[in-house]
């Protein structure tokens, strides 16, 4: 019988650091927490845009039937699951609007090229004339929907098919949805969280806690903790505008692009965080929310069973669903 002992890792990966920290009595954890960043580095090799190399980029470039890995073949279906559950509001689809946004290469790339705008910028984002996107869930598509319809998965011989002109980005799931893996992989070992850049897994209660604590720090001072949740076997993603930002043409632009308009997001939101089941799905609602607005985030997120939200306004206010109350450990800190 073996004591048990804390293991933490970290190291970087699809830019971003990751955390791993696992409490448990099997003597070769630390060799397991290296595992977790080899299935990231596998991960980031196979599914990244950046990397000319890489299967999907490969994908990218064909024009008939591609057989892929079963990593790419999984990945892609759950974008595309997304994709069709969200009414195309997340679009795996849409990497030629990333790239005319001015997102055509990694993000250090890009804030080497182009200074980052000055973060107070971000409150000067206008609402989208003609309402605030409220009808824009129950919708079937948006009205101007991006190509994943076209994109045609055959799991007998595991082909994907599209046209040669859709190319996909799995950025908006791919992080997520390796956090996801990552947790598959140390279940059952003892309490752990996986944290990639703030989408994070949290398994089990640690000694002594009623919980993992999860702060969410203010996308306007990241230093300063807007809320601290406690969570156990939940997933906690954020999406954000506040960050990946830099200047084309005089205009300031985000990585979140509205499939409604092929462009940037115009939204009264700065942050949305989801608490939710799996880090893959929590990804993908905060990013819905985020791009239809509070009016119509908040019910939205209501609607999902077992999901609950924390939103951060362009005008400095805390909104939230019902049920986030039962993971708060103080008030919000506005």
């Amino acid at each position: 019988m073996h004591n048990w002992y804390w293991t933490g890792y970290g190291f970087r990966a699809m830019n971003t650091q990751v955390y791993a920290w696992l409490y448990t009595n099997v003597p070769q954890a630390g060799e397991i927490l290296c595992d977790v960043q080899d299935l990231f580095y596998s991960m980031e090799n196979r599914l990244s845009r950046f990397k000319a190399d890489s299967e999907l980029s490969r994908l990218n470039r064909a024009d008939g039937p591609f057989r892929a890995s079963p990593t790419l073949f999984d990945a892609v279906s759950v974008a595309l699951w997304a994709a069709h559950a969200t009414g195309g509001l997340f679009d795996p689809t849409i990497l030629s609007h990333l790239e005319q946004a001015g997102y055509d290469r990694s993000f250090d790339a890009i804030l080497s090229s182009f200074p980052a705008p000055r973060r107070e910028m971000t409150h000067t984002v206008p609402f989208p004339a003609g309402g605030n996107g409220a009808q824009a869930v129950s919708l079937p598509l948006p009205p101007r929907p991006g190509q994943f319809l076209a994109v045609e998965m055959n799991r007998v011989t595991r082909t994907i098919t599209k046209p040669p002109h859709v190319r996909l980005d799995l950025g908006g799931i791919g992080k997520g949805w390796t956090v996801d893996r990552a947790a598959d992989r140390l279940a059952g070992l003892g309490p752990f969280l996986v944290n990639a850049g703030g989408d994070l897994y949290a398994y089990g209660v640690p000694p002594g806690e009623y919980g993992w604590e999860v702060g969410v720090a203010d996308p306007r001072q990241p230093a300063h903790t807007l809320a601290t949740l406690r969570v156990a076997d939940r997933a906690v993603a954020t999406s954000t505008i506040a960050r990946r930002r830099w200047q084309r043409n005089g205009h300031t632009m985000h990585h979140l692009i509205d499939p409604r308009t092929g462009a940037p997001a115009q939204t009264d939101l700065l942050s949305v965080t989801v608490v939710g089941e799996r880090v893959a799905t929590a990804e993908v609602f905060a990013k819905v929310a985020l791009i239809i607005g509070a009016e119509a985030a908040l019910p939205y997120l209501e609607s999902i069973p077992n999901v609950e939200g924390l939103l951060v306004t362009q005008d400095n206010r805390l909104l939230h669903t019902t049920g986030l109350k039962s993971y708060l450990t103080s008030a919000l800190q506005n």
